[in-house]
């Protein structure tokens, strides 16, 4: 932030980075130095004062230059269309959601990935710019297709611990006949672990999930 400047060692004694409150640095010259006393030193210390006060600011600005491609940088972040971020069931991401979710209301499929009928939704604002733009389009429909792989990773991995602790509780259950325990361990390994079967399904090349 703007604020944060001042820590960054800029500028020599004098020079101070403060928030002006109009969203850019404001620059207070005199704000590390004893100002001089009026009514002494005439002319010869006025010129001395302006020089330094002159020296200053030429520094300051020099050193601003040497930031100013890091300002431009982090400018050109705010507009670069997003890389992948999709985790989770929203996906993670700005431009969509694999549930639906205020204001992820308008439901979509994807149609050029290789999975196809991925289902998602979209804001407005996505429907009106975006959606109009087949290549960003097909940009966000990729990473759809990329976080629909991880939600069933994490899903797969989920199921695999759940049917883990079913077997372990039925082999470890106390105060139970022998019968009772092999129906809770025929009911722990019958259990379906359908995220895992539906990840092969759709990536068949990506090989088994373990955890």
């Amino acid at each position: 932030g703007q604020a944060g400047m001042g820590g960054m060692g800029m500028g020599g004694p004098g020079f101070r980075v403060y928030t002006s409150g109009m969203g850019g640095p404001g620059f207070a010259f005199h704000g590390g130095m004893p100002r001089q006393r009026r009514g002494g030193g005439g002319a010869q210390q006025q010129r001395a004062r302006q020089q330094q006060e002159d020296e200053q600011i030429g520094g300051g600005l020099a050193q601003l230059l040497q930031l100013l491609p890091l300002f431009i940088l982090f400018a050109l972040s705010f507009f670069n269309f997003p890389g992948d971020h999709g985790s989770g069931a929203t996906g993670g991401s700005s431009y969509f959601s694999l549930t639906h979710s205020p204001p992820f209301v308008h439901p979509l499929t994807t149609k050029v990935t290789t999975v196809r009928d991925i289902p998602f939704y979209v804001t407005d604002k996505f429907l009106r710019t975006i959606q109009r733009d087949q290549f960003q389009l097909g940009q966000v429909e990729r990473m759809v297709e990329k976080s629909y792989r991880t939600y069933l990773v994490n899903e797969c991995k989920n199921q695999q611990r759940y049917k883990m602790q079913l077997e372990r509780g039925a082999r470890e259950k106390r105060g139970v006949t022998e019968e009772e325990r092999n129906r809770l361990l025929r009911r722990a390994q019958e259990f379906e672990l359908s995220r895992c079967i539906e990840f092969e399904n759709l990536f068949p090349t990506a090989g088994h999930v373990s955890f």
